[in-house]
């Protein structure tokens, strides 16, 4: 298994590398066979002639390492080996251990590219991970977003059968139900945390800390053992004014500095991104502000993990009288398992069904759909077409584009609205509509986390920097916890 040094590691101290094992692809074909796990090895790119130089010195010396320290217990007490997830976006997975002894954080997804024809998501290397299954003695989930879940029907086959998983309440509602889809559910094995609890999974006494994100009950990782403290940030915003009122921790973050961390690792999706996000709150003003003004029919589109963001539009539509009905399963999913997990923003009951659409005037009716990224099957994608069955499009509509189009959609988002523009309904997108914001920190925040929190290293996770990103003023080892609030970027979009 070949492995490139992401981060130089500590002397005897940690042992960082860049794991590149083999990513199994699971095509459509694959999923709908019965007796079938549904993964088969995308084919490897081939290379471009033989390797010469540094990067060949490079592997070699980092081939030796993976021989000397991963197969005992010498070596570096401290050992991070991220299986995906590190400088790309999607298919988080990431082993940690103490000396030979491992957690493994997070299993995800990650959605193809165009040039992966007949591939619908792709999955860690779950060989790899059976091969070591007997050294991974607990899985610990950050939140519920798919490039963290969505592997996990993959993933904890390949485990020990008696490995424990480890999730906040929300979280492991959802995952409840994925294992029990694929009929891998055994309630034993699922351990539900709180945030600031401790608990033991491992070699660590792990510590979760509570962080502000797109989707609920979202949270950071300090791993401690005799040998040093790991931050493992999950994915991570700072908003100071959430909807719900639970805010991003920073305390914690100040107490941590005081203790001393021996690697920081941080969600870096939005790193290249200049200012702060933007609040919550700011969008459901923008949310209310538009749909007040409409005098016709008003269709959302978002994601639909977002509940915050389905709880502005709810109350947006009780405020002006309207209805509110979900097209789109998924919708559905997140709301139920909220509901169920006490965290829902609104009782699922009080929907309108989608097959009772055409009862209702248009002036009294809100309708949320799936389809932002314009995927193949969701509702607002086939109502372009004029192929959904729960509704039809029509030049008096009202659409509230609430997303971000991800990197990678935007030709197939865009052909979705071209052909909504020529059915003659109107579309509301854009950053000065500030009809979203991201989920993830921009360099503002980023840099405010560095100055907080006290560490010896620091890798960016998700993002691949193409070189160094100068942030003024952070030095190698952060200063005394900074005081003071956030104000956010409103020029940003998110």
């Amino acid at each position: 298994m070949a492995a490139l040094t992401s981060l130089p590691p500590l002397p005897h101290t940690l042992l960082f590398l860049r794991s590149k094992p083999t990513r199994l692809s699971v095509s459509a074909s694959a999923l709908s066979s019965s007796g079938n796990d549904g993964s088969s090895s995308r084919a490897p790119h081939k290379r471009r002639g033989k390797i010469e130089g540094p990067r060949k010195s490079m592997e070699d010396s980092v081939q030796r390492r993976m021989e000397q320290f991963y197969e005992g217990s010498d070596g570096p007490p401290l050992r991070v080996l991220p299986i995906g997830g590190l400088g790309e976006i999607g298919m988080n997975c990431m082993l940690v251990g103490n000396h030979d002894r491992y957690i493994l954080i997070d299993a995800g997804i990650m959605f193809p590219d165009y040039d992966d024809l007949g591939v619908q998501k792709i999955i860690p290397d779950t060989t790899f991970i059976r091969k070591w299954s007997h050294k991974i003695e607990a899985l610990v989930i950050t939140h519920g977003h798919e490039d963290h879940i969505g592997a996990l029907p993959w993933v904890i086959p390949a485990l020990d059968s008696n490995t424990p998983i480890f999730a906040s309440s929300f979280t492991m509602e959802l995952i409840k139900k994925r294992l029990k889809e694929h009929g891998i559910f055994l309630s034993s094995r699922l351990k539900i945390f709180r945030t600031k609890n401790k608990f033991v999974a491992g070699p660590f006494e792990i510590e979760p800390i509570r962080v502000t994100h797109s989707i609920p009950d979202c949270c950071g990782l300090v791993l401690r053992c005799s040998d040093g403290t790991i931050l493992h940030t999950g994915d991570w915003k700072i908003d100071e004014t959430p909807l719900d009122g639970k805010v991003f921790d920073r305390e914690a973050l100040e107490e941590l500095s005081k203790e001393g961390v021996t690697l920081m690792m941080s969600d870096s999706t939005n790193v290249l991104s200049p200012g702060r996000t933007t609040s919550e709150s700011v969008v459901a003003d923008a949310l209310l502000r538009h749909i007040s003004a409409t005098k016709g029919r008003v269709i959302t589109t978002q994601f639909a993990s977002n509940l915050h963001r389905i709880g502005s539009v709810k109350a947006a539509a009780d405020l002006t009288g309207r209805k509110l009905v979900f097209v789109g399963m998924s919708l559905r999913t997140y709301l139920e398992a909220a509901w169920k997990d006490g965290k829902a923003p609104f009782d699922p009951s009080t929907l309108v069904k989608a097959e009772d659409i055409d009862a209702y005037a248009p002036k009294d009716l809100l309708i949320v759909t799936t389809g932002s990224q314009a995927e193949p099957r969701a509702a607002l994608n086939l109502a372009s077409y004029g192929s959904s069955h729960a509704f039809k499009l029509t030049k008096e509509d009202i659409i509230l584009y609430s997303a971000k189009v991800i990197p990678g959609n935007e030709s197939r988002v865009m052909e979705m609205m071209n052909r909504i523009s020529e059915i003659g309904s109107t579309i509301v997108m854009g950053r000065n509509e500030n009809l979203h914001t991201s989920g993830h920190a921009y360099r503002g925040e980023l840099t405010l986390d560095i100055l907080i929190v006290r560490f010896l290293e620091f890798t960016c996770m998700n993002r691949a920097v193409f070189g160094p990103v100068r942030v003024s003023g952070v030095p190698r080892v952060g200063p005394k916890p900074l005081s003071g609030k956030l104000e956010p970027d409103q020029n940003r979009d998110g």
